[in-house]
């Protein structure tokens, strides 16, 4: 009777580590997945900025070479 009692109370014991464990881990996951749509939030306005100041600098660099770009098409189609 004793050995039974020691018995069930050693697997109480286990299922209530293996149950902290999986809250660990699950919690770990959470985490995992909060910091992961973090990072992608910040990379994808980094992208954006990035994308804006490209954007930015083509545009003034077509103002600065566009009449010269465009009238060199217009010789070279005449020609």
């Amino acid at each position: 009777m004793v050995m039974l009692l020691m018995v069930v109370v050693l697997v109480i014991m286990i299922l209530k580590v293996v149950a902290m464990v999986v809250v660990v881990v699950e919690l770990m996951m959470l985490l995992v997945l909060v910091v992961m749509v973090l990072v992608m939030i910040i990379m994808v306005k980094v992208v954006v900025k990035v994308m804006v100041v490209v954007v930015m600098v083509m545009n003034v660099f077509i103002m600065i070479n566009g009449r010269s770009a465009c009238t060199r098409s217009l010789l070279g189609n005449n020609f």
